[in-house]
């Protein structure tokens, strides 16, 4: 067994190239019908396009852009005849009326309220697009990160494999007694119950992935994007300028204002216009003593208002209105406020990973790479027991882990902030 250091094949960047083949062989040897790697990018467009939930949200965009028709919205034109004795004995007479109301709200309220909806649904659909690809970014580095958990525990498994294989030889040689053996089985079961669980946990984020992106296949992680991702976002609070959460909060204020217009012109009178043309047998026609005939028409018009004498209803969904309005901008400042905390407690935990990353890549890792080598020379040479190798693998095993977890946290630090400033 060859020692886990930067100067052999059994580097870390080195299996992992080596993983990365063996992933690639066995996703290749799977039917296409079962299993599909997609590249982080790829993820997220087949999210884009193919999510239920985003798509729902694009067809309720649409539904409020239709309803900009309705800014104009007049009720039927009415049109009447009759036809009979209204003037006099004659019973050829006939009235030919046309009225139209118009209420006051399409003098501009109703367009304003139908306008400040159509641009909260897009700011919806800006911020479930942001929010979707946050959990794809999220789940997607979730799974590469368990695979190269898993690869990790395939070197631990090969460590101890080698280390059982040496206590087994020295027991059966007589130079050590059966508890070295018996630990060393026990450690690489202990790694071979882990592999198991990981492999669980894999499943389950895949599954995840799937969900996000509605497919149809299994999606699975190229591993080439397991790695150490930028940061080029602002650290002060002006980043939220582009969450769309907030837009989308902020708009709903706008959206309540404008109900509560509309509310209000909807208790202003209704203006009512007519139109007739009429006969008027019988009566006389201009000045002269010439009476009308069913040849002769009258014409006229009509303008009135409709005031509502019962103003209570209307007073109340203006007030209704108004505590909506009041509601929508306080959930507005407290979500802001939320968005704020979260934002900075996002950046103190990148600086903690981003420290603590820096530790392991300066110095953590080359000792642990150190350990492992040393150790394992002293051991075969017998200038150590099983139990001082046994710690050292475990120091050294643990630095590997706490590295993986700690660039897993890193990325997952980053990628929340990119969320919480709208990145993509």
């Amino acid at each position: 067994m060859k020692p886990f250091n930067k100067d052999n094949n059994y580097s870390f960047f080195n299996v992992m190239k080596k993983y990365c083949l063996i992933m690639t062989f066995f996703a290749s040897a799977l039917p296409c019908s079962s299993q599909q790697v997609f590249s982080l990018n790829q993820a997220i467009e087949k999210a884009l396009k193919s999510n239920s939930g985003l798509r729902a949200s694009l067809y309720e965009a649409e539904a409020q852009r239709a309803l900009l028709k309705t800014a104009v919205d007049l009720p039927k034109t009415f049109v009447s005849l009759v036809y009979g004795q209204y003037n006099s004995y004659r019973r050829q007479d006939n009235n030919l009326s046309i009225s139209q109301t118009i209420p006051f709200t399409v003098f501009g309220s109703q367009g304003s309220f139908n306008s400040s909806l159509v641009e909260s649904s897009e700011l919806k659909n800006k911020a479930i697009e942001n929010e979707l690809i946050f959990n794809v970014k999220r789940v997607y580095f979730q799974l590469t990160f368990l695979q190269a958990k898993q690869y990790l525990l395939m070197q631990q498994d090969s460590i101890y494999e080698g280390f059982r294989k040496a206590a087994t030889l020295r027991y059966t040689t007589g130079e050590s007694n059966l508890l070295e053996r018996t630990t060393a089985e026990t450690q690489q079961n202990e790694v071979r119950n882990q592999l198991a669980s990981s492999q669980a946990d894999l499943a389950a984020v895949r599954a995840q992935l799937k969900l996000l992106l509605n497919s149809n296949v299994l999606p699975n992680a190229d591993q080439a994007e397991w790695k150490e991702l930028s940061f080029n976002i602002n650290s002060d609070s002006t980043a939220l300028q582009s969450n769309p959460a907030i837009a989308f909060m902020l708009k709903q204020t706008e959206v309540e204002s404008n109900r509560k217009a509309l509310e209000i012109a909807k208790a202003g009178p209704d203006i009512s216009l007519g139109y007739f043309n009429q006969t008027l047998i019988g009566t006389p026609y201009n000045s002269s003593d010439r009476l009308a005939t069913s040849s002769d028409r009258f014409v006229g018009f009509q303008v009135g208002l409709a005031v509502p004498l019962w103003f209570v209803p209307h007073q109340g969904r203006i007030q209704a209105a108004e505590l909506n309005r009041q509601a929508a901008q306080s959930s507005y400042e407290y979500f802001s406020q939320t968005m704020l905390g979260q934002f900075q407690q996002a950046i103190q935990a990148y600086t903690k990973y981003r420290n603590s990353l820096d530790y392991y890549k300066t110095s953590a890792l080359p000792n642990a790479d150190l350990l492992l080598k040393q150790s394992e020379a002293a051991f075969r040479n017998g200038d150590i027991g099983y139990a001082e190798y046994l710690i050292a693998l475990q120091k050294a095993i643990a630095i590997r882990e706490g590295h993986l977890q700690t660039l897993s946290d890193y990325n997952q630090s980053i990628i929340f902030i990119e969320f919480l400033s709208g990145t993509k």
